[in-house]
């Protein structure tokens, strides 16, 4: 019996250790499922934080080809802004250009008033002064190897010899906007001359320089001038191509100054017959009238 009881109490004593080892490891499987359940929500934030991250990557990267598309569409806006200011500024200023083959700009022909070359006479000492004083400071400079005054002008056309010297200009509408003077040098034969061209800068790319050393040469030579000189600076490119077009030498010197020099033959009777014809059309066009034309002289060529 003794035995018995002893078994007995063993047995219960190791059902009781058993339950309480099952308590015990259902308590650490409850406490692990709880350890469980708590990370996965923690997981469950990182990897939505992680999403966060990427949407808001994605969002930038998206951003900034927008950016792109809107300052290329701001650029493009003001360049479309820019071509039409800049055409109607040159439509304004009427100094629209083309290039030519070699590069050399050419400007767009303007509609003006076809010029009259005639002889200027002492009673138009006014006029030719005024426009003398019209010419910009650049156009000063080339047609008196430096800037000048107003005054100086002035000076300058009461020192002329009307009476030997020859004046002629390009008259529109009773205005001088182009002029050519050629001074006799000395009083033995053979004579020389000086020879001076200027333009207005409005009047200038239609061959008026070229179109009054022509007239000024044949005036020279039915004068008896064996040599006629013109100087200029050396930046005067159009002197260059009118020396080139009729046959003159140039020589350059030190303070960048160039004289053009032009051998005249004798005078024959085609030639006085050109003198004469000319004035007369130019005094017929005067009295009866001009007419408008556009990027034309009164021969309808333009500048060379």
């Amino acid at each position: 019996m003794a035995t018995e009881t002893a078994n007995d109490t063993t047995r219960a004593a190791g059902a009781a250790s058993g339950k309480t080892t099952a308590r015990k490891s259902a308590a650490k499987k409850t406490a692990a499922k709880k350890a469980v359940s708590k990370k996965a929500p923690a997981k469950k934030a990182a990897t939505k934080k992680t999403a966060t991250k990427k949407t808001a990557a994605k969002k930038t990267t998206a951003k900034k080809p927008a950016a792109r598309k809107t300052t290329a569409r701001k650029s493009a806006t003001r360049k479309a802004a820019a071509k039409p200011s800049a055409k109607t500024q040159a439509g304004k200023t009427g100094t629209g250009k083309k290039t030519t083959g070699d590069g050399a700009a050419r400007s767009k022909p303007r509609a003006v008033a076809q010029p009259v070359i005639r002889r200027i006479w002492p009673l138009e000492a006014d006029s030719f002064r005024r426009h003398l004083c019209r010419l910009s400071r650049e156009d000063r400079i080339l047609r008196f190897g430096r800037p000048v005054t107003n005054r100086y002008i002035q000076s300058y056309v009461d020192r002329i010899d009307w009476f030997r010297d020859i004046v002629i200009g390009a008259v529109v509408d009773g205005n001088i906007k182009a002029s050519g003077i050629l001074t006799p040098i000395g009083w033995r034969l053979p004579l020389e001359g000086s020879a001076a061209v200027a333009v207005e800068s409005e009047m200038q790319g239609y061959g008026l320089g070229s179109e009054l050393t022509k007239r000024l040469l044949t005036i020279g030579r039915n004068r008896f001038m064996s040599r006629v000189y013109m100087l200029c600076l050396v930046k005067n490119e159009r002197m260059y191509k009118i020396a080139e077009k009729y046959g003159g030498v140039v020589d350059k010197f030190r303070d960048e100054t160039v004289e053009a020099q032009f051998d005249l033959s004798r005078p024959t009777a085609a030639t006085i017959t050109r003198e004469a014809v000319s004035e007369g059309l130019a005094l017929g066009r005067t009295v009866m009238g001009r007419v408008p034309v556009i990027g034309a002289l009164a021969n309808g060529t333009h500048a060379a």
